[in-house]
């Protein structure tokens, strides 16, 4: 609120995020996953009942690339050791408290759209054994 008790002009809160274009619709097709490039990082792109989700595509276990995994419903396992995601809001079920993080996608025109990546990510690297 401002001194005369109206709303003041700090939106940042209800701000809508800005999208990236990086697929065409047509290119992740029922049960697809999709590796693509966006704002310095990998993400995975799936399509489960028709809707398109996105997750951060490395694993946080041993980096494994979740594109090369198996989906099956909404369940994303890694190909290394078989932790498992919900591709819908990048929960863990395998182990419990796994999270990779989630990105929100919009379909517009045939294409799939990202919500803007803030920060790029560094590179994994796997802990020390």
């Amino acid at each position: 609120m401002t001194k005369s008790g109206s709303p003041s002009d700090d939106h940042s809160q209800t701000r809508e995020p800005s999208f990236v274009d990086v697929l065409a619709s047509s290119d992740l097709p029922e049960g697809g996953k999709r590796a693509v490039h966006h704002g310095g990082r990998e993400l995975v792109l799936v399509r489960v009942d028709g809707v398109a989700w996105a997750l951060d595509n490395l694993c946080p276990h041993r980096g494994g690339a979740l594109s090369d995994g198996d989906l099956q419903g909404h369940h994303l396992y890694c190909p290394l050791h078989a932790w498992c995601f919900d591709v819908r809001t990048g929960e863990g079920f395998f182990p419990p408290g796994a999270r990779v993080e989630a990105f929100v996608v919009r379909e517009r025109g045939g294409r799939v759209l990202v919500a803007r990546a803030d920060r790029p990510v560094p590179a994994f690297r796997p802990p020390d054994v």
